[in-house]
């Protein structure tokens, strides 16, 4: 019996050829193609096997957490499925003055094996930090596709954010002085001068009624990592590689900041005021929130190959 081997197949009249599968499927399954001219075995609920199992899926990001607001992500080709974590803005100081209170940490969460569908787009929503010049206190909500997909929750001065996902943590609760760290991958947010848990920032420390608190660490959103610290006299420390928060000014040692005691990006709870009219007062802002999303084999949340590949 003669035998006719080829790698492709094409249609008499042209059109784009189909690269075969490189051994047979098993039973049941039926051939169907990747959308790119690969042709696979997949069973009736859409996993491939037999020769597809070798066939490398492509690896890749995007973040979201320069700029408030909503976005649009498109699916690139040959992506089926992303890994998404988002965090929560944190929230800004409640007023001007001493003891009116600090801001509460944002939440994060995290999801793994989300399906996509490649050219298709679909919604990122980035909280912002608690507005240190305007009205809005509270952070922003910070989602992909919907809140019921995967969201993290703006901190909101007292009450913390929190989240929807596989995994994740609130924000850490805010004191007079300290602000909340955000939420950590598998814990919460440190409260005032406590560290934080499971990757998250480390809450905010007591620092001075006069010239003002400290503000809570951000988490990073590059998987999960060592959880922020606390210093009873400084701003909580960055979970996961996140920015630690500010801590008010000693102007007779010349280190803090005199405006904007804010929290650590991303989703730190901001520090609250002192009594000095001169370097304890105003509003400060949360640390901003964020969306990142990851793809391709042996990548996923918390901690798997989540790095910046």
């Amino acid at each position: 019996m003669s035998t006719i081997v080829v790698d492709e197949i094409q249609a008499s009249g042209g059109g784009k050829p189909l690269k075969l599968p490189m051994k047979d499927g098993t039973a049941g399954q039926s051939l169907t193609t990747d959308g790119a001219g690969q042709l696979k075995f997949a069973d009736a609920g859409g996993a491939a096997g037999g020769a597809d199992a070798a066939v490398a899926h492509p690896i890749g990001q995007a973040f979201y957490g320069v700029g408030a607001g909503s976005y649009t992500w498109t699916c690139p080709p040959d992506v089926t499925k992303v890994h998404v974590v988002c965090i929560g803005g944190g929230s800004s100081s409640v007023g001007s003055q001493w003891a009116n209170g600090a801001g509460a940490g944002g939440g994060l969460a995290w999801k793994n094996n989300i399906p996509v569908v490649p050219g298709t787009e679909y919604i990122v929503y980035v909280g912002k930090g608690g507005n240190a010049g305007g009205t809005v206190k509270a952070g922003g909500e910070s989602y992909f596709i919907d809140s019921n997909t995967v969201w993290a929750g703006g901190g909101s001065n007292a009450t913390v954010g929190t989240f929807t996902g596989d995994g994740g943590g609130n924000g850490g609760s805010p004191g007079n002085s300290g602000g909340g760290g955000a939420g950590g991958y598998n814990g919460n947010g440190g409260n005032e001068s406590t560290a934080g848990n499971g990757g998250g920032g480390g809450g905010g420390g007591t620092y001075s009624s006069t010239h003002g608190g400290a503000g809570g660490g951000g988490t990073g959103p590059f998987g999960q990592g060592a959880s922020g610290t606390h210093v009873s006299y400084a701003g909580g420390t960055g979970g996961s590689g996140g920015q630690d928060g500010l801590m008010g000014e000693n102007p007779y040692y010349s280190y803090g900041t005199q405006v904007n005691i804010r929290g650590g990006n991303y989703g730190g709870g901001a520090a609250g005021p002192g009594s000095d009219a001169s370097t304890g007062h105003g509003i400060s802002t949360g640390g901003y929130g964020c969306v990142r999303i990851i793809w391709g084999d042996n990548r996923s949340f918390p901690s798997t190959g989540c790095g910046d590949m």
